[in-house]
């Protein structure tokens, strides 16, 4: 992917950062498939909000969905690549006005869902900021996840659904406690609110689909 150093990613990137400081938690790419085309930024999301978007049960058959008002305290070496290790660990990038987390286990994976409300225009900034941390930290990084230090190696671009303004596949694999285990993220927008989806060793395709779905 093609790398950016304008002084306005620097400063979109800057922005988001201490926004996600003051919070306490944690340009688009040009490979087909990976960042879509978008809509305009402003666009509204659909009726009824994040409650009516977030997975449930019923959603999810031969999954187990909980809902969880915790969140990961993300830490990176180089503030370059924090919108990357928020992605794969399930954290929000910037400042949403609200959020829901759902977290899923089932087909031998386990997946943090998080939902995220954004202003106007904010969503579209936080997909650029994802993207433009490919591009600096494709390489890899290290970062802190809830006191746990993780070596993520090469983080590589994958194929991301259709159905949404803009989508993202993300994937990696991450060094911890001894062992190395795949990770992958899948980022949505659709209008204003943006799902994060990460997780270990995989997201299925059946979780995937029924995220899709509610977004519509």
């Amino acid at each position: 992917m093609k790398r950016r150093g304008s002084a306005t990613a620097a400063v979109v990137l800057s922005a988001l950062l201490s926004a996600c400081d003051a919070a306490g938690d944690g340009g688009s790419g040009s490979t087909d498939g990976l960042l879509k085309p978008t809509a305009q930024p402003g666009a509204t999301t659909r009726a009824g909000g994040l409650g009516n978007a977030a997975l449930a049960a019923r959603d999810a058959d031969g999954f187990t969905v909980s809902t969880t008002a915790g969140r990961r305290k993300v830490r990176v070496t180089e503030n370059a690549c924090a919108p990357l290790a928020y992605a794969l660990s399930g954290t929000v990038v910037g400042k949403p006005t609200a959020t829901v987390v759902r977290e899923v286990s089932g087909e031998g994976a386990t997946v943090t869902v998080v939902l995220a409300e954004y202003t106007p225009d904010q969503a579209q900034t936080a997909m650029d900021a994802i993207g433009t941390a490919l591009d600096e930290c494709a390489a890899g990084f290290t970062a802190t996840v809830d006191g746990e230090e993780h070596k993520v190696g090469k983080v590589a671009p994958e194929l991301a659904p259709e159905g949404t303004d803009q989508a993202m596949g993300l994937g990696a694999t991450v060094e911890r406690g001894g062992g190395k285990t795949p990770a992958k993220a899948v980022i949505l927008r659709s209008g204003n609110m943006v799902a994060y989806l990460s997780g270990t060793p995989s997201i299925p395709t059946a979780l995937l689909d029924a995220q899709l779905v509610k977004l519509r």
